[in-house]
């Protein structure tokens, strides 16, 4: 398996950049995770056709991450019209806000698919499964497991039992860290790099990648704070780059 960063910025992209969306391939699957403002034309760089993406997962409905996804919809849906591609798009989501969720939907483009914890999704050898995160609206993180491999994203959460508990012995830990710990309030609804730093050593994470990191930061002054309390492998999830997992 292997993983490509399409975007690393949240709630909104750098001069250049891109916000949360990342491809995640495995021989012959290739599966879009998150598809936040500035990835689609990242995506097409990356592919042949939009016939190859097996399935598209949105991990919340906020706009960092679901934004190109809305123009996505254009492209498979009249592409399919016009008889230039073959198929509709399985897509996960989950449904609040219910408005949102209905706006994805375009000529068919999409087989729109309602996503809960329980819910389980298996492409060739990998296995899919979500873990409901801390986050003013439903939020899951995405475990991807295949033979001895496990793949985590925490997609955006403040700190919960349940990121922890979903990064054990993880392979490959892609961990949102929007905020800096001198920033961090009560209300505030994502990982300080002190918070990442701590989830990554319980969780015994074999290597960390940041991501969904404020524009205004030093990327590199935000990863040197994770490392104050993780000393294992951890690096910024660097656009356009391809990790194997």
């Amino acid at each position: 398996m292997k993983i490509t960063i399409l975007g690393n910025c949240g709630p909104y992209p750098r001069a250049g950049e891109a916000c949360s969306g990342y491809l995640l391939e495995d021989g012959e699957y290739k599966i879009l995770i998150d598809c936040g403002n500035g990835t689609l034309s990242r995506l097409l760089g990356k592919i042949n056709s939009l016939d190859e993406i097996d399935a598209i997962i949105l991990t919340h409905l906020h706009s960092d991450h679901i934004s190109d996804a809305m123009v996505l919809r254009y492209a498979v849906g009249i592409n399919k019209e016009k008889g230039n591609l073959r198929k509709s798009i399985p897509l996960y989501a989950p449904p609040d806000p219910v408005e949102t969720f209905e706006k994805i939907q375009f000529k068919d483009a999409f087989i729109l698919n309602v996503l809960k914890e329980s819910t389980t999704i298996n492409f060739g050898g990998m296995k899919i499964s979500f873990r409901l995160m801390s986050h003013p609206i439903e939020t899951y993180g995405v475990i991807v497991q295949k033979d001895a491999k496990k793949f985590v994203y925490s997609s955006d959460t403040r700190y919960c039992n349940n990121i922890v508990e979903m990064s054990k012995d993880a392979d490959l830990l892609l961990c949102e860290c929007g905020v800096m710990e001198r920033d961090r309030t009560d209300d505030t609804y994502h990982l300080s790099g002190i918070e990442v730093g701590q989830i990554a050593k319980l969780s015994n994470a074999k290597k960390v990648l940041i991501t969904h990191l404020w524009p205004g930061y030093n990327f590199d002054e935000v990863l040197n704070e994770v490392k104050t309390e993780f000393d294992g492998n951890v690096e910024i999830a660097r656009e356009l780059q391809t990790y194997e997992i």
